[in-house]
């Protein structure tokens, strides 16, 4: 496993410029600089939670699929975070195949590599995804999920995921789409829940997901591209907080001064009815869109 440049070292001065060039909430440059906080273990948890989630998982299995993966290739899992994935695109590759996970949090990546440790194909390193340290045209294939809505620049991220890859090669993105979030909520609080959920200031890149295809097919060395759409869903008020950030961002909009402190609290006793009276229902999108690698 010779493709990796070593430059870790390096790292703790790549996550400011993170940070700064993001103009988005307190909570995304906490994703962002998840090693400076206070408890980076609720970082972990929250991902393992989320990844829990039958839909999650389905859609997982799907973009592993379109990743088209053999025995004895070398497979890149970009913002792979405590490595939720890795151990899946290794029993694809077999022990012969090589498995590259990169993340921007050592707290992450000190996980991953502790839970891959009885894998010895399988490594796990510090990286910024917008400089992979890693060599071009040395990867068969190459993901990422749910990371592109966190960093600086999307397009620099799918063009260094391009670059390490090589021709025939597959990249496979998946994203979700914050603004397509939707509430059943009664007439009455439709205005404040519109502000809460499209206005608010939540992360770098919101609508990535439905900008994906778009996007990739901006890059003139990405051929075949395919968009798989799916509705993730829940009634659960509780898994709406605590996986999509439901009642966080109604806190985001009074701190950002969109709306005020009794209109959150006439929007939270509303949700919290309905959830009572068995009338919630949370529902967001989720894209995948899958190429091939034709640098022409």
């Amino acid at each position: 496993m010779e493709v990796i440049n070593n430059q870790e070292s390096n790292i703790s001065e790549l996550i400011p410029v993170a940070v700064d060039n993001c103009a988005a909430s307190t909570l995304e440059k906490k994703w962002q600089n998840i090693d400076n906080q206070e408890s980076p273990n609720k970082f972990i948890q929250y991902v393992d939670e989320a990844s829990k989630q039958d839909q999650i998982i389905a859609h997982t299995r799907y973009s592993t699929r379109q990743l088209m993966l053999e025995p004895g290739f070398k497979v890149m899992d970009v913002g792979c975070g405590a490595g939720k994935d890795l151990s899946r695109l290794e029993s694809l590759v077999e022990s012969h195949g090589e498995v590259y996970g990169i993340d921007i949090s050592r707290e992450m990546v000190e996980c991953a590599r502790a839970r891959m440790s009885h894998l010895p194909n399988v490594e796990v390193f510090c990286g910024d995804a917008s400089q992979l340290p890693v060599d071009s045209n040395t990867m068969d294939a190459i993901r990422c999920e749910r990371l592109l809505q966190h960093v600086p620049s999307p397009d620099m991220v799918i063009a260094e995921m391009v670059r390490v890859t090589k021709n025939g090669g597959r990249i496979v993105i998946t994203d979700v789409d914050w603004s397509s979030t939707t509430i059943s909520i009664p007439k009455s609080i439709e205005k404040i829940n519109r502000i809460i959920l499209n206005d608010v200031v939540f992360n770098a890149h919101p609508t990535i997901g439905i900008q994906l295809k778009g996007r990739m097919k901006q890059n003139k060395s990405i051929d075949n591209i395919e968009i798989f759409a799916q509705c993730l869903y829940t009634d659960s008020l509780a898994q709406a907080d605590e996986l999509l950030w439901l009642g966080e961002r109604g806190k985001m909009a009074v701190q950002q001064g969109l709306i005020s402190e009794e209109d959150y609290n006439q929007w939270r006793e509303t949700i919290e009815q309905l959830e009572l009276d068995g009338n919630f229902v949370f529902t967001m999108n989720i894209f995948t869109v899958s190429g091939t690698i034709n640098k022409k």
